[in-house]
């Protein structure tokens, strides 16, 4: 609350000037209840500011939507004098664009005291309302408020595009109306691909609720009818909605280490690379062409190319250095030029094979298309094929598997989303393959092999495997790569109010007496009493595993599980870890029965998985 002493004495109260927020009468602020109760003269913003927040009000009340400046002060001003209690009501908080500044002024000039009485803005009830945190930890620390220039414009120093730049959070207000040009400024500085989420009337009855990124807003916002009433919050944090990966902090994520574990350094960037939840690229193609015969061919391709695709000039990418800004997004480049301009230009941004988008260069006559990056998992391999067939061109493809008509193991293995635990053993098991040796595959418990793919066979010692396949860590004398099957479910129970660091603790215990590694647990069940504890939700986060609850019901009539009198009477469920485990397999079986720890119990059940020779 911020006050300005005036004259008037002790019989005059100020004007409050009081935030309404952002609609939901139980949003009010105790403060604002109780100065709208009280008040004799309510000036509110009728447009914005809900009925039932005033109902029971006993005030004269005042809608200032078809009032001008004058008019309004005139009110407060008399009220004022009359010794009355005067509010004056804003939407949201008073200190966003509610224009109390002209007004304090004013008021100033009279020597009339004032108060300013905080609300909750709409930009964070539209963050409530997505359940999603602003600030991510070693992603978005930045929250930027404001809005694109219109009627009232927006200093040049502080336009959207200049602000994209920042990446951090940004919360627009009075930008919908104009939320095409809002993306293409923003998409200047942002990747396309940045999420957006439009909340129309936060916490209202009516909220609405309109998610999507940069590239395709602006047409889902169109179809839904929303013109005015909204905020649109741009950036990063808002992939904790459906991503919940994105939004582990420091303190669980798995290469930070503190005081109840150590941190994991598993090869995080190939988990992510063979996983099989959708990439975080976008599937745009960029052609690059030179000279008006490179435009014709660019055109050709982007006309009968699958997905959408953008045509840039060479000298545009040069010139605003549009290349490194969408990298990491982009699925792949198309460079209608000499191999060498091609190499020369994407050598700067070159990281690896799992990240890299697929690039593919098609000589001005259009006679070859040269796959020079990410033949296999980036896909640049099929497209220069593509590329080839609609040019009726000749593909040139270099890598070795496919020279040598070898199964291509990187594809292979994501195609069955099996996770490689080491790039090293996984580079390794490829050269084998070139140089013509037989690969070993070791088969585990759960794991249902139907084919392999030429060049490999099974065998019956795990010891002497090049791969082992299963949801299991290798025994000790193992030297092979282990390929981890996502096929596991972790059952699991906690005390109420159990801190988030002990669970892991517990977990990991459990998890290395089994010899399971943490890469195989697919889903973390519980009873739906358990479905917010914190401990249980972040347990599910850190391990990037899908929460599935179940009733109290449901868990009883799960035959064959060791019952709990203590657990019954405390959840109404005679067991939980066990049932809950089984209920999320249920095509398969219990592998690890209930195991108690003091705050906790853990159980395993496993699905079955398939193995072809489908890549």
């Amino acid at each position: 609350m911020h006050s300005k002493k005036g004259g008037g004495g002790q019989k005059y109260k100020p004007v409050y000037f009081v935030g309404a927020g952002p609609g939901d009468p139980e949003l009010l602020t105790i403060k604002a209840r109780r100065l709208l109760d009280e008040a004799h003269v309510i000036v509110y913003t009728g447009s914005l500011v809900p009925k039932t927040l005033l109902h029971g009000c006993r005030a004269r009340l005042f809608n200032s939507a078809g009032m001008h400046l004058d008019q309004v002060m005139e009110i407060l001003i008399k009220g004022y004098r009359q010794g009355l209690k005067v509010v004056r009501l804003h939407t949201g908080d008073p200190s966003l664009y509610s224009a109390i500044a002209e007004q304090i002024s004013l008021l100033e000039k009279e020597f009339i005291p004032y108060q300013v009485v905080p609300g909750i803005t709409s930009g964070l009830a539209a963050c409530a309302s997505l359940g999603v945190e602003l600030t991510i930890p070693e992603k978005v620390q930045t929250v930027i408020i404001s809005r694109i220039s219109g009627r009232t414009p927006v200093p040049e120093k502080e336009s959207l595009e200049k602000l994209s730049k920042i990446q951090g959070s940004l919360i627009l207000y009075l930008s919908i109306s104009h939320i095409e040009k809002v993306t293409k400024q923003l998409s200047k500085g942002y990747p396309l691909d940045t999420p957006v989420a439009v909340v129309e009337k936060a916490s209202w009855p009516e909220e609405k609720i309109v998610l999507g990124t940069i590239s395709n807003i602006a047409q889902k916002v169109k179809k839904t009818g929303i013109k005015k009433t909204a905020v649109i919050i741009v950036g990063e944090a808002l992939l904790g909605i459906d991503n919940p990966k994105s939004t582990c902090s420091r303190l669980y994520c798995k290469e930070f280490s503190h005081g109840y574990r150590k941190g994991n350094t598993q090869d995080t960037k190939l988990i992510k690379a063979f996983s099989a939840s959708p990439s975080a690229k976008t599937d745009l193609t960029l052609i690059v062409y030179l000279g008006s015969k490179g435009h014709i061919l660019a055109e050709q391709i982007s006309q009968k190319l699958n997905g959408p695709s953008r045509l840039i000039r060479y000298s545009e990418l040069k010139e605003d250095q549009s290349l490194q800004k969408m990298w990491e997004q982009i699925s792949a480049i198309i460079f209608v030029c000499a191999c060498q301009i091609a190499v020369r230009t994407i050598a700067p941004f070159i990281k690896d094979k799992y990240t890299d988008p697929a690039v593919v260069a098609v000589d001005e006559s259009g006679k070859n298309v040269v796959c020079l990056l990410s033949g296999h998992l980036g896909g640049g391999n099929k497209l220069a094929k593509n590329v080839a067939d609609i040019l009726k061109a000749r593909p040139v493809i270099t890598t070795q598997s496919d020279i040598m008509e070898l199964a291509p193991i990187d594809l292979w293995t994501k195609a069955h989303n099996l996770l490689p635990t080491d790039s090293r053993k996984l580079k390794h098991v490829q050269a084998l393959l070139r140089n013509g040796d037989t690969i070993k595959v070791f088969i585990q418990d759960h794991v249902i092999l139907k084919a392999l793919p030429e060049g490999l066979v099974r065998t019956k010692s795990e010891d002497c495997a090049d791969i082992v396949i299963g949801p299991f860590i290798p025994g000790p004398n193992s030297n092979s790569l282990h390929l981890a099957t996502r096929n596991l479910c972790l059952g699991t129970g906690c005390h109420k109010g159990l801190a988030p660091d002990r669970l892991f603790e517990k977990m990991k215990n459990f998890l290395e007496k089994h010899s399971i590694p943490e890469l195989s647990i697919e889903k973390v069940c519980t009873i739906d009493k358990k479905a917010k504890e914190p401990a249980i939700v972040e347990l599910a986060k850190y391990l990037e595993a899908t929460l599935l609850t179940f009733s109290s019901e449901e868990l009883n009539n799960v035959t064959g599980p060791e019952t709990s009198k203590v657990v019954l009477d405390s959840v109404g469920a005679k067991a939980v870890a066990e049932p809950a485990a089984m209920l999320c397999c249920r095509d398969g079986k219990l592998i690890v029965k209930k195991e108690k720890f003091d705050c906790c119990t853990f159980s395993i059940a496993a699905t079955r998985v398939e193995i072809t020779d489908r890549y």
